[in-house]
């Protein structure tokens, strides 16, 4: 069985839980996003959910932060180091400058853009060009599914190598402060997490196949020896259509396994069902008395 890991959003408002819950419905995910509803948290309140999670063996923790506050007031951003540096390890911070709107922005901009955002109230107007209707509300989110808009008004792929790009110039230049946003990071982590999870069914479908194939042939070995009484390798090997090595190997299995039996020396060496009384095990597991 493929080894299923769990991961936890938590979002620092309610924007972060709207838009993370709609793209779990939407994808079929089975992410958690936290906390139960969508509230404000600051980054302590952050820090305290993200370690119970760990506690309960959760294999990723991601931790969604807006940084223009931060940016603001030095003493908070102080803190945020702090309590991230001092995080586990399976806890990962995605960050966005100046807010989760600018994520939504990338979705629709035609070119890479490096303009500098004061705050997220400077996002807004450059966003609801593209979504008119949007309003940083609880009822403006219960009434349109974010995820959807996006994704079909927009373009996610677009929106995420743009991230990339601006996160890679924001590492390289961060005096500059550019606008940038990570949640690639987040589509990265997921997409790794599928994969993981899809490698491991295919392996335990490619091991279950192999399996049958195997019981297949034994099963068509015995069948055959029992209703001839007793053959040698060569002629099993020629009524299965089985390579000539690979029936000396399943002959020795089941002569190992005591369903077998051989009589007489090497070159004259051949194979019956064991003594009267013994059985031997189909794949379907129906026993046979001979």
């Amino acid at each position: 069985m493929a080894v299923k890991k769990s991961i936890a959003i938590i979002g620092e408002g309610e924007t972060e839980w709207w838009y993370f819950d709609t793209l779990r419905i939407a994808c079929r995910y089975k992410f958690k996003v936290a906390p139960d509803f969508p509230q404000h948290s600051d980054i302590p309140h952050m820090v305290k959910l993200a370690e119970d999670y760990v506690k309960r063996e959760t294999d990723y923790v991601v931790c969604l932060v807006d940084m223009d506050r931060l940016l603001r007031v030095p003493a908070e951003m102080a803190i945020y180091q702090k309590l991230k540096k001092k995080s586990s390890r399976n806890v990962i911070w995605i960050e966005t400058n100046p807010c989760t709107e600018f994520w939504f922005l990338l979705h629709f901009l035609p070119q890479l853009s490096m303009k500098h955002y004061d705050s997220c109230e400077d996002v807004l107007p450059d966003l609801q060009h593209y979504m008119p209707d949007y309003e940083k509300t609880a009822r403006y989110f219960r009434k349109n599914n974010l995820y959807n808009y996006l994704t079909e008004h927009g373009d996610l792929q677009r929106a995420i190598g743009y991230a990339e790009e601006l996160t890679r110039l924001s590492e390289t230049t961060p005096e500059d402060r550019i606008a940038y946003s990570q949640m690639h990071k987040v589509f990265e982590l997921i997409a790794s997490m599928n994969a993981e999870e899809t490698e491991g069914s295919d392996k335990n479908d490619s091991k279950t196949e192999n399996q049958n194939r195997n019981n297949e042939y034994r099963r068509q070995i015995t069948d055959f020896i029992a209703d001839n009484k007793i053959s040698d390798s060569k002629t099993v090997s020629k009524a299965i259509g089985l390579k000539a090595s690979r029936t000396r190997d399943y002959l020795k299995q089941l002569v190992d396994e005591g369903i077998l039996e051989i009589e007489g020396e090497y070159k004259n060496r051949k194979y019956k069902i064991r003594s009267k009384g013994a059985y031997y095990m189909h794949p379907d597991s129906k026993n046979k008395q001979r």
